[in-house]
Order: C-alpha cells, then structure tokens, then sequence
C-alpha cells in the first residue's frame, strides 16, 4: 500500500508473507488467498476497503481466515476442501460484456435499456439495501431477463448478503442474486458463466451458492 521510498513501505513483507503463506502444506486445499498486513483472507470474502491504510483488505462477512509474521503462520480453522464451479476461459478474447448497474435516487428504465442496446449480455444491480432499486429500473430488468440478459441482483452495501424473494420476487423475474459477493466480483463470475453457456437463472444461482 506504501511506495517502497514512503516511511514505513510494507511492499517487501507483504511479498515475503504471501510468499510463505502459498508455499506452506497448510494452505492446501483453502482456495485462493489474500495476504496483506500480517493477515490471511479467503478471496470470496475479501475486499478493499479504504484508499491507502495498509488495513486495506477485510472480510466484512467472514472475517480473516489466519495471520502470518516473521514468528508464526496459522489459520483459524482446518481447512475446507474447495469446490468451485470449474470454468473455462473463452478460446478468443473478450468475454461476454456484463454491466454494472448503480441504483440511485429517481432511477429510471434508462441505464439498464441502454446496457441491453449496447450488447449487455448480463447486467449485475448494484442495488439499495438487499439489492434493491425503482419500479422503473426493475421492470426494466424483468424486461431485460426476458430478452435473455442474465440478471443478477447484488448491494451497493458494504457488507451483508443479498437475500432471494425478500424485496424482489426473484423467481417471477427471473434474476439471480449475489449473495455475498460484491457486484465487482458478480461481474467476474458471471461473465465467466455466460462464456460458458450457462445462463438459465437457476443454473446461475447455483453457480453463485458454491463456495
């Protein structure tokens, strides 16, 4: 997070720290990790949450899966074999274009038919409170998912899972929701799952439940 010529640059230990953390037997079988500021996180969880503090990255929802420094490396539960979704990479760039949506005060149908004239072949909500938005924009989406854009409700929240026919009857709709993944990360997984063919709801809201 520090320039390596700032007081204090935390570059070389952050290196050295994800080093070991990769290179140890009991990192097999955890996933993917995040290693910042002596701290271990699992990257479904794990977000960047402030600008320049080196205590950037947190798990809002989770919290950390272990610490490491120069003493000691642990993890705070064994490990839990990991069975994501397997998904391959299209043979040629790019992949399938999904907007992110930001819902806001006196939305209406505008940015979401504008993502659909534009190619959008999934659109992610970044929605109020549960993943939430106007009557405008959600008919919008319903209108959309119709048309066979994928449709993922996630929060613009910081934290907190997005909850399936609590504010929005998913089912009727034909959207999927995130979860507790972040729509940066909604995004990423459902372009993945679009190249890969799979865009009926319920096949992507099972996509989105594995961990």
């Amino acid at each position: 997070m520090r320039p390596s010529t700032a007081i204090g640059a935390d570059g070389p230990a952050n290196l050295y720290e994800a080093m070991r953390v990769a290179s140890a037997p009991e990192s097999r079988g955890r996933g993917v990790l995040v290693v910042l500021n002596d701290t271990i996180h699992a990257a479904r969880w794990v977000q960047k949450t402030n600008t320049t503090s080196v205590e950037t990255f947190r798990s809002p929802d989770a919290g950390p899966v272990g610490y490491v420094d120069t003493g000691a490396l642990r993890f705070l539960q064994p490990a839990a074999a990991v069975k994501g979704a397997k998904l391959k990479l299209p043979d040629a760039p790019p992949l399938p274009r999904v907007d992110i949506i930001y819902s806001h005060a006196n939305m209406d149908a505008a940015e979401v038919e504008d993502a659909v004239k534009r190619g959008a072949k999934g659109i992610v909500l970044a929605g109020v409170g549960d993943g939430n938005s106007s009557k405008g924009a959600i008919d919008a989406l319903a209108a959309a998912a119709k048309q066979g854009v994928v449709v993922v409700r996630s929060t613009r929240v910081g934290s907190g899972y997005v909850n399936r026919n609590v504010e929005v009857e998913d089912d009727k709709l034909g959207f999927a929701v995130s979860l507790d993944l972040n729509p940066q990360k909604a995004r990423v997984l459902l372009a993945l799952l679009i190249a890969n063919g799979v865009t009926e709801s319920a096949a992507v809201q099972q996509a989105f439940a594995q961990p």
